[in-house]
């Protein structure tokens, strides 16, 4: 499989590189042109609703929101999305793993990769708010960063250990 390095990688092309199956058996399995894949993939239409189906079931994808945006066009592959498409991946392996050895692996791979979503999630929310370029957000943000690179986490502390307002 030949990749395009000028494009971001979609969805569904990633699901096809780690499940190993080329884009024409892709096409094959459901139901579609070469050249609607294409179309998809290069975001000059949205996957029609019948056809996100399909792919959601051949890949065992349960939720469409990973596979397409609110306009039903392939979302492309950031890092949380890639963690999250491996996870649900290494899940499909376990239920079919017979040695405990590979289940062990798939485990301990499934753990880092937990760790790697949760690390990715918050890089994205973090960008989120640096990227509103509110002045005191970015005051705000600066001076967490200061407490956690000096080690001086205490203040912090204190809030992550506030009581909740009893109802």
């Amino acid at each position: 499989m030949k990749l395009d390095k000028t494009q971001p990688l979609s969805v569904l092309k990633y699901l096809a590189l780690i499940y190993e199956v080329s884009y024409s058996q892709v096409c094959k399995e459901i139901g579609s042109t070469p050249q609607q894949f294409n179309d998809w993939v290069k975001k000059r239409r949205p996957v029609p609703k019948e056809r996100l189906q399909v792919i959601a079931a051949y890949f065992q994808i349960e939720d469409n929101r990973l596979l397409v945006d609110e306009n039903s066009y392939l979302r492309d592959l950031s890092e949380e999305l890639k963690a999250e498409l491996q996870i649900l991946f290494l899940h499909r392996l376990l239920r079919n793993a017979s040695k405990e050895e590979e289940v062990d692996g798939y485990l301990e791979k499934l753990a880092r990769l937990e760790k790697e979503k949760r690390e990715h999630a918050l890089i994205s929310r973090f960008s989120v708010v640096v990227q509103k370029n509110d002045e005191r957000v970015l005051r705000l943000v600066d001076a967490l960063l200061n407490q956690l690179e000096n080690g001086d986490l205490e203040p912090l502390e204190t809030i992550l250990n506030t009581k909740e307002p009893e109802s």
